[in-house]
């Protein structure tokens, strides 16, 4: 082949890869969990952002409730309602940027607080009518918001009604050391077997047991706290013939006479696989105790052995931080939150008078200490509407 010939031989083009179409639309409720669970991971504890992540599909709402026992309410500290400014706010702004206006005027309404429990907090409204003859009812109302409410007529308006709980699926409440009722919830759709009006379900209590104060669940168990400090499991079914509560015998408390059972009272909580009991001490009696009501002077939290069921006194309880109120009747535990403005191995009260104090596990009180004041004779006897309330969002349940 000749030169000339030679460079005019045409040399083909480079082959250039034809990109591949992407679909239009990704459906990201197919992503896996485990990227699921380190994306929800890292978006705590910012509550806006968490609402966002359930917002997106259906399958990531239940990734997010699925995690929360385990993830959500562990790496999180609880929120602060104050019912009298109706403002939830938070330790730290990573939390919550700015003060959220809650919707509903409980003490204008004459409500009752019960408890606070899973998310709701649980109250008597006031009768209605003139004569004031209307039905009692429980009034459900969002913690976090107070915006979406529902309102149940009891079972019955001859009872006085003392404290109430959320399981996953029953409303309990109490009325008398012997007997309580439960309804199914949040579908409280009349029960077939039932014995009570409107669906409700009357189930007996131990007859050495006293006054409920506090339901919780751990472990997959419901476990009840008497104002005695007595420890309880509820086992509710389908059937009520196969309904019990029973009283599992713990030993290693001091005598109920010793702590406050009615105001700050026994508070259970569960803190991972360990379960704490809180118990506010009361001054020893004296000549004028008898007929005035004692102040607090030591925060002990005890421990349950599990072999041995027995409560053993706590002076650590580590990266824990446990939150209390006086109003609210129930207790939360969060660990390793230090971001959020948490210290560890604390515990963080809410009562009247003040926002919030905290205190070491065994704080004893001193003549020169001002947080004693939080646990005073007349502090103690103030309305529950003077003290804020710890909340979690009812999305966190």
């Amino acid at each position: 082949m000749k030169p000339s010939e030679e460079s005019e031989t045409e040399i083909p083009p480079p082959t250039v890869p034809v990109p591949v179409a992407m679909p239009a639309f990704r459906d990201w409720a197919g992503l896996s969990e485990l990227p699921l669970s380190e994306v929800l991971r890292r978006l705590l504890p910012c509550v806006r952002s968490i609402h966002a992540f359930a917002a997106v599909c259906r399958p990531w709402r239940r990734l997010l409730r699925a995690s929360a026992a385990d993830l959500l309410r562990p790496g999180m500290p609880p929120l602060l309602l104050n019912p009298r400014s109706r403002c939830v706010t938070a330790f730290a702004r990573h939390l919550l940027a700015r003060p959220l206006a809650y919707r509903a005027d409980l003490p204008a309404e004459g409500a009752i607080l019960l408890s606070a429990s899973r998310g709701h907090l649980l109250l008597i409204l006031p009768r209605r009518g003139p004569s004031s003859q209307g039905e009692p009812r429980i009034l459900i109302v969002d913690a976090f918001t107070g915006a979406d409410r529902r309102e149940i007529a009891l079972p019955s308006p001859r009872f006085a009604y003392h404290y109430a709980a959320l399981l996953p699926a029953h409303l309990l409440v109490f009325h008398s050391k012997h007997a309580f009722f439960s309804l199914p919830f949040p579908d409280p759709s009349p029960n077939p077997s039932s014995s009570g009006p409107r669906g409700w379900t009357k189930h007996s209590l131990p007859r050495s047991a006293s006054f409920v104060a506090g339901v919780l669940e751990f472990r997959g168990r419901v476990l009840g706290l008497t104002d005695r400090a007595q420890l309880l499991e509820f086992r509710l079914c389908a059937s009520p013939q196969g309904q019990i509560v029973r009283i599992l015998p713990a030993a290693g408390l001091p005598d109920a006479t010793t702590f406050d059972r009615w105001h700050f009272g026994p508070r259970l909580v569960a803190a991972g696989d360990r379960l704490l009991l809180l118990l506010f001490m009361l001054e020893p009696k004296s000549g004028s105790s008898f007929k005035f009501a004692r102040g607090v002077n030591k925060v002990a939290v005890y421990e349950l052995d599990m072999a041995r069921m027995r409560w053993e006194e706590a002076d650590n309880i580590g990266a824990y931080s446990l939150f209390v109120d006086y109003a609210g009747k129930s207790a939360a535990a969060c660990t390793d939150v230090g971001s959020c403005g948490v210290q560890e191995n604390r515990i963080y009260v809410a009562a009247p008078g003040c926002s919030w104090r905290s205190f070491p596990p065994g704080w004893e009180a001193t003549p020169v200490d001002a947080s004693s004041e939080l646990f005073s004779r007349s502090a103690m006897e103030r309305k529950p509407w003077t003290s804020n309330i710890w909340v979690y969002p009812q999305l966190f349940f």
